[in-house]
């Protein structure tokens, strides 16, 4: 079904607006009609308008102050504007121009020539949403790929276990929930989010040996994964997409602690970047609540004495009053992980018992 354009027609003499409307309306567009400026302004704060044809001459607000008032609102911006004029001297089209006026016509103008500038104006405009519509939607195709191949990497770097991948997705989902209650917008606690599967990146070159290794590390071992934030923030230097340099500083920082006694630089207090500070977080609760291979889970309430514990020691005391206030948001996050590793023990349970029913039938 073929789209019916609308076009906001605004001038102060009312013959011109009935016979614009009339020839508008016969080819098929849908008009309005405002007599002022001011009438103006107010329709277009309810109705999305393809095209304005807009009267210079009228009384209390001219059509350059209209249209100078149209784009400097975001939602008004866009909409092309034919300025209707029977002064066409060099200076008032310059004025016409300079407020961004698209086009204008010259009254009185015939029916032909004002169907073919409205037409011409809209297919323009409706060629340019389409572009813009286009560049946004692989714009978010390139965003989310770069966010899909990051919790990919976060995996990798954690290991080649469910087990670990699933850290790098609470991590994320315990980073956002404290980002929000800190105040962030939504614009960067998504980016925050993301970049938080990246923080251990840097472990992708630490030796296998030492990071699945189940015994105590050694004085030297340890050493060697205290390497892991700075070799991470190395890797990811060198790009200038700010989801890569959010991630940067989560690599870099999230091992400092508040009292100054973290690595890899001893950072303190607010010296450590917010992303840091709560990543930290995020990270030493998914760490304590969930079994790991070369560890048990702990139990929830000896997680939260100790967190309380280490609240002005290893965390912001600050975020740490914000995590206990909500406490139970991050205990509802935990429980639908809990249950889903429970789910899958089930499942796994009984496709053992499926593969041994059926070897018994075979044999």
């Amino acid at each position: 079904m073929k789209k019916q354009h609308t076009v906001l027609i605004v001038d102060d003499t009312k013959e011109n607006l009935q016979i614009v409307e009339k020839v508008l309306e016969m080819a098929g567009y849908v008009t309005q009609c405002c007599s002022n400026g001011i009438d103006a302004l107010r329709a277009v704060k309810k109705t999305n308008f393809d095209l304005i044809l807009l009267d210079i001459m009228m009384p209390n607000m001219s059509g350059l102050e209209v249209c100078r008032f149209l784009k400097i609102e975001e939602h008004t911006a866009l909409i092309p504007v034919i300025f209707l004029t029977a002064n066409t001297d060099r200076d008032t089209l310059t004025k016409a121009y300079k407020v961004g006026g698209s086009d204008y016509l010259k009254k009185p103008f015939y029916r032909e020539e004002l169907l073919a500038r409205v037409q011409t104006r809209i297919q323009l405009r409706e060629y340019e949403k389409n572009l813009e519509d286009t560049v946004a939607q692989r714009t978010r195709e390139i965003q989310e790929t770069q966010i899909q191949l990051m919790y990919v990497l976060g995996g990798i770097a954690e290991g080649h276990s469910h087990e670990t991948q699933r850290h790098v997705q609470r991590v994320s989902e315990f980073t956002y929930k404290l980002a929000t209650l800190y105040g962030m917008d939504e614009k960067e606690a998504t980016l925050l989010k993301n970049a938080a599967s990246l923080h251990d990146v840097g472990k992708l070159g630490i030796s296998g040996e030492i990071l699945h290794k189940k015994e105590k590390l050694t004085r030297q071992e340890f050493k060697e994964i205290q390497k892991h934030p700075s070799l991470g923030a190395e890797m990811l230097k060198h790009s200038n997409l700010p989801l890569f340099q959010a991630a940067k500083v989560v690599a870099f920082e999230h091992h400092e602690k508040y009292d100054g006694s973290g690595y890899p630089r001893k950072l303190k207090g607010e010296g450590i970047h917010i992303y840091g500070r709560i990543v930290a977080i995020a990270d030493v609760f998914d760490a304590l609540a969930f079994k790991r291979s070369y560890k048990e889970q702990w139990d929830i309430h000896e997680i939260l004495l100790y967190m309380k514990d280490m609240s002005g020691k290893h965390f912001d005391p600050k975020l740490m009053d914000l995590f206990f206030e909500n406490v139970d948001s991050f205990l509802k996050i935990y429980n639908i992980h809990i249950e889903k590793i429970e789910l899958d023990k089930k499942h796994n349970q009984q496709n053992r018992k499926g593969i041994i029913e059926w070897i018994r039938q075979i044999f």
